[in-house]
This record gives structure tokens, C-alpha cells and sequence, in this order.
């Protein structure tokens, strides 16, 4: 399942941050600007305003409709996941790995495995961390494999030292970073329209 060649590019950005004013989002902010420069539709949620219950293990999106059986915040999210062509994720880095909500929100993910609606998308990371890259390292792998499992290609992930609200901003290389996170993106989508 492909997804529909539009001209007009639609990037979801979700923010796993339950800092609303921290890093992930000025991050989320920043990227959501330059893409709009460049004529893209962007949306930002913050998944810590949606109730994420998580996964039950309960089958049942394994049966019929291929969907998941739960009723909470979810619901919107998995329906902007199925328009968009890209996806990208921003989180904090903590114990080396996604904040709780945006591993909630992971784990929710299994239908996806079985009904193949993200096949063909994009994602992206943007991963501030209180030390180097090396401890955004097993974070991008998971994702890595989730997008794998998921018919999706990887595109990037920025991953920028931050420890105090306001710190990214500090980082003198994060516009350039922004800027090739972007470019990529744009390119992804021009690549899909020449097929």
C-alpha cells in the first residue's frame, strides 16, 4: 500500500515531551518552520494532550477490520499517522531510550504491522539528550526497526545536547542540522512524485 502522491507534502510531527516549553519542542517548532517555508503541511501534537493507554495484548487488531480496539487518544492520532507521508518523532532521551508516552504510543503501533497502512512513509527523529549522541543511540535503533517492521524508510534523526529548557537553542550547529533535516525531507517527497 503506497501512499497517494500528492504535491503538496503532509509532515506530522508528534512531541513525546511532558516538558510543553522544553527542547523536543523547540526543536518540533523549528523544523515545522522551515517546512512551512517550503510550502508543507505540518501539524505538531503533543502526545502528553492525548490519552495513550497502553498496548493490552489483546489480538483484536489482528481480526477483521485490522484495527485497534481501544478508545482513547489514539484514535486521532492513528488517523493523522494514515494522511501524512512523513512521520517524525521528538523526544527526549531518557535511560538511553523514548520518553513513557511516546513508548506508549510505539507499542500501540501493532496494527500497523499487520494491516501495512504506514508502508511506503517516511519518519524522523529529533532527540535531544542530556550527553552526547552515544546515548541517543539505542533510541534511533529501535526506531530504526520499528520503521523496518513497518515498511517505512528512515530518513535522519537530529540529536543535539540538551539539558535545561532552552538549551537546544544554544547549539550553534541545530539550523544547520534543521536545515539538512528538511532538505532530506523535501528530497523524499520529490523522489516519490518522479516515480
Amino acid at each position: 500500500m503506497r501512499t497517494l502522491h500528492r504535491k503538496f507534502m503532509h509532515v506530522v510531527i508528534f512531541i513525546g515531551s511532558p516538558r510543553k516549553d522544553g527542547n523536543t519542542t523547540a526543536m518540533a517548532n523549528l523544523l515545522a518552520g522551515k517546512l512551512r517555508d517550503d510550502e508543507t503541511i505540518v501539524e505538531l501534537f503533543d502526545l502528553y494532550d492525548h490519552d495513550i493507554d497502553p498496548c493490552i495484548d489483546c489480538r483484536e487488531c489482528k481480526k477483521e477490520q485490522l484495527v485497534c480496539m481501544q478508545t482513547d487518544g489514539m484514535k486521532k492520532l492513528y488517523a493523522k499517522m494514515e494522511e501524512a507521508d512523513v512521520l517524525v518523532f521528538g523526544t527526549p532521551v531518557y535511560w538511553f531510550g523514548p520518553s513513557g508516552r511516546t513508548k506508549l504510543m510505539i507499542d500501540r503501533f501493532k496494527p500497523y504491522f499487520i494491516n501495512k497502512k504506514l508502508y511506503g512513509k517516511k519518519g524522523a527523529l529529533l532527540l535531544p539528550s542530556a550527553v552526547d549522541r552515544e546515548e541517543s543511540n539505542l533510541t534511533i535503533d529501535q526506531f530504526k526497526r520499528l520503521f523496518k517492521a513497518l515498511g517505512m524508510e528512515y530518513l535522519d534523526a537530529i540529536t543535539i545536547e540538551a539539558y535545561e529548557a532552552g538549551d537546544v537553542l544554544k547549539n550553534n550547529n541545530l539550523h544547520d542540522l534543521i536545515i539538512d533535516l528538511k532538505d532530506r525531507i523535501i528530497e523524499s517527497h520529490q523522489n516519490v512524485l518522479e516515480e
